[in-house]
């Protein structure tokens, strides 16, 4: 198996998937030189930053291995699955008129939601229908009736139209693709040419269409023939990595085994500090690590927070999507250089909502007049404008004289898919304990 990573934590994944046996593929300069990796050859798994850079996404069709490797390291990190592109056979269970969707049952004990707006046809409770994934929100499957099926260098979608990639940027190449997707004249589908399908015979591509089609004849026969929820075809898994605070400073070390390194430098990279800390790390020759390191803690401090400033918090979810919340400095704490928590102020047109935040804590407190909201989050990275939070969307409120949670389970299913380990376990299962405390 071979492994291409590319991102801010490049090089410490990189000397952890080596260690572990994995080579490492197309690596950056900076890799060569200190790993030792040379291998120019097409990988079989994709190792990305998140767009947050609060961990990194792997695909391909080894994913799973490299996360078995990267679990043995990092035990305080969450890694979040999401099928892209299985199908299922999905059994409509109701619809939920507040979210105009339709509820579908599936395997094992999931559900997942369909837009109303893709649905056509009477919704009847206990029929049955053919859907695919696309990903998550909140936890929830989001299912659509366009059907993709996933090949090496091609796409086929039911009812799509013909297009190409962005990687593919020959003329010629975009032509010798649109006349074969012509002369196949696939029936009510259309074709995604994928990155490298412009380097291979016609004869190639064309049997790996023909392979796609009679996989879709399986699925249609599978559906017809099914009478409960069942899986029918699996897609692309895709991992989320989330790295927990911890688990940067373990990425850390193992850096620290190949090139001069800071502690937090994986921290300070993941929120933008890229120059202080590439600075901090060529003076290690002439100033021992704990005196860098304190030196940039000092400088990050001058700059903020600051009581009465305005102030950022940017949340990611498990699926790597994110959302922020801005307002004003309340008040703070600080040990030494280390800012410990803050409360924050935020002002909108629905009125004023107070969050506060601790470093030392795996949930975060917002207060609405009287009334008390509760989230689980990984421990929070405090910065001078801005504090980066990872969100489960575990949360409680207080209803009359009850305390109502929100998505109490997930730990249990985090845990159960194998996306937590023991060692995350007890520590939100504590934080979820101090949730109900609201």
């Amino acid at each position: 198996m071979k492994v291409k990573v590319r991102g801010i934590y490049s090089t410490a994944i990189s000397k952890l998937l080596m260690d572990a046996g994995i080579e490492i593929t197309q690596p950056a300069e900076a890799i060569k030189g200190a790993l030792g990796a040379t291998s120019e050859e097409k990988p079989d798994v994709m190792v990305e930053d998140m767009e947050t850079k609060e961990g990194v996404y792997v695909y391909g069709n080894e994913a799973e291995a490299v996360i078995d490797a990267l679990k043995g390291k990092l035990k305080k990190s969450i890694f979040y699955r999401e099928e892209i592109g299985r199908i299922y056979c999905g059994i409509i269970k109701n619809t939920d008129q507040r979210s105009k969707s339709i509820v579908i049952t599936l395997p094992d004990g999931e559900e997942g939601v369909l837009d109303l707006k893709n649905f056509w046809g009477y919704v009847k409770p206990g029929s049955k229908l053919l859907v695919q994934s696309k990903g998550t929100y909140d936890g929830k499957i989001m299912l659509s009736t366009q059907l993709r099926l996933f090949g090496e260098d091609v796409i086929i979608i039911k009812n799509g139209f013909t297009k190409m990639s962005k990687g593919i940027r020959s003329n010629e190449s975009k032509d010798k693709l649109y006349e074969l997707s012509k002369d196949l004249k696939l029936k009510d589908w259309g074709i995604l040419w994928v990155q490298g399908a412009e380097n291979k015979e016609r004869e190639v591509l064309s049997d790996e269409l023909n392979k796609l089609q009679d996989k879709e004849h399986e699925i249609t026969e599978s559906f017809n023939s099914c009478e409960e929820p069942k899986t029918l075809y699996e897609g692309v898994a895709k991992f989320f990595v989330l790295l927990g605070i911890d688990d940067k400073v373990v990425l850390d070390e193992i850096r620290k085994g190949v090139m001069p390194t800071i502690t937090n430098h994986h921290t300070l990279k993941s929120a933008g500090y890229t120059i202080l800390t590439d600075f901090a790390e060529t003076l290690l020759d002439k100033y021992s690590e704990k005196e860098m390191r304190s030196k940039v803690e000092e400088t990050l401090l001058r700059y903020g927070p600051a009581k009465d400033k305005l102030y950022r918090l940017a949340f990611t979810r498990l699926n790597g999507t994110s959302f922020r919340v801005d307002g004003i400095v309340e008040d703070m704490t600080v040990d030494g250089n280390d800012v410990k928590s803050l409360s924050l102020k935020i002002r909108g047109d629905w009125g004023e909502r107070k969050y506060v935040i601790d470093a030392d804590k795996e949930y975060m407190i917002s207060r609405k007049n009287d009334a008390e909201e509760r989230t689980v989050i990984l421990k929070p990275e405090i910065f001078p404008k801005f504090a980066k939070i990872i969100t489960l969307d575990i949360s409680s409120k207080k209803e009359g004289e009850d305390v109502v949670i929100n998505n109490e389970d997930r730990i249990d299913k985090l845990i159960k898919k194998g996306e937590i380990q023991d060692e995350l376990k007890v520590e939100l299962e504590e934080a979820l304990n101090e949730i109900k405390k609201v």
